[in-house]
């Protein structure tokens, strides 16, 4: 398939994971991808990298510049960029609150905010942001995260009303456990991590944790035409963990 021939997408949080994924998903079906991350190096032949800190409204304004300055238009923005950190409303500092809300929710307040002109100019497109199943269902000792997902959830649906006239598609997936760096660095921390990741095993009815790629393959069904008359949603891809 080539579903995004002649599409420029941009994609945060880039060099690992989700995001990396997700970069090679949309080339592999035709798309023109820039890679934005912290570090703004990514090793992927014909990919180009803009270095982006998704808190800076001005590294923002200037990263979807150059996007269009390079290619010409916008037509898909995947926000994608995330932080995950653990601890109760007693434990989690105020710096630690903030942390979480500007890296999980303000960044794609900027990010759409910064992309939206571009994507209109474009003639329409998609936004896909990427949330967690923690902001549909709360989960315990993580009141900030879940805060912060749970803002885009609800942003996501505020965006998809405002953003119909224009053209422009807005609808988020809500991963639960998925085998990235976040996670992996977080079961390695655990003291016992063979029962921690038993634990989280527990919890999804597929019974095992989810990959990267399958995360990927639903944010380019959203990014693309496949998904023409959807917006607003936000897509659990949990292993069945949100019905349990």
């Amino acid at each position: 398939m080539q579903r995004f021939a002649n599409k420029v997408a941009l994609v945060t949080g880039a060099s690992t994971g989700i995001g990396l994924e997700t970069i090679k998903r949309i080339r592999a079906e035709g798309g023109t991808v820039f890679a934005a991350h912290r570090r703004g190096v990514l090793e992927i032949e014909g990919v180009p990298s803009i270095a982006l800190d998704v808190t800076n409204e001005e590294h923002w304004e200037r990263a979807v510049s150059e996007v269009v300055a390079t290619a010409g238009r916008l037509d898909i923005l995947i926000n994608n960029a995330g932080v995950r950190e653990s601890g109760s409303v007693e434990e989690t500092t105020l710096e630690q609150w903030h942390r979480l809300i500007d890296t999980n929710l303000t960044s794609i307040f900027l990010g759409c905010r910064a992309a939206v002109p571009a994507i209109r100019n474009a003639g329409g497109g998609a936004i896909v942001n990427v949330g967690s199943i923690t902001g549909i269902r709360g989960t315990e000792n993580m009141v900030a995260y879940s805060a912060s997902k749970s803002g885009v959830t609800s942003m996501t649906s505020s965006l998809a009303l405002d953003l119909a006239r224009d053209n422009i598609r807005v609808n988020a997936v809500c991963p639960a456990a998925i085998r990235t760096r976040m996670v992996t660095d977080w079961l390695g921390a655990a003291d016992d991590v063979d029962a921690a990741e038993a634990a989280v095993l527990a919890k999804h009815p597929i019974g095992r944790i989810g990959r990267p790629d399958e995360v990927a393959s639903v944010i380019a069904f959203l990014a693309s035409d496949d998904a023409s008359f959807m917006t607003g949603m936000s897509i659990p891809v949990d292993g069945g963990r949100s019905i349990r």
